[in-house]
């Protein structure tokens, strides 16, 4: 993979702590920023994907609920389940 050479501005005391890490950690200020902008995205892709199924859940809920309504109003006064079950019995 090639690699391109970025400058980005950050406040001094950002970079003495960057700085510390890295002497800590033996690696340069580039690896943490390579791995630290890799996992921001994949948490942050994770937390939208997350949100997407919390939002599709509450759709087929309400889309349940309508369903069990509507099936209450049977001319019989029967719910579907109860026609349903009857049919199986009587089978």
């Amino acid at each position: 993979m090639s690699s391109k050479r970025i400058n980005i501005t950050m406040p001094e005391k950002d970079i003495e702590k960057i700085n510390e890490f890295c002497a800590e950690e033996k690696m340069n200020r580039s690896q943490l920023i390579r791995e630290s902008t890799k996992q921001y995205i994949a948490s942050i892709r994770e937390l939208k994907e997350k949100e997407q199924r919390r939002k599709n859940i509450e759709w087929a809920i309400k889309m349940q609920d309508k369903i069990r309504q509507k099936s209450k109003s049977f001319p019989s006064g029967k719910s579907a389940v109860e026609i349903i079950r009857e049919y199986r019995d009587s089978r």
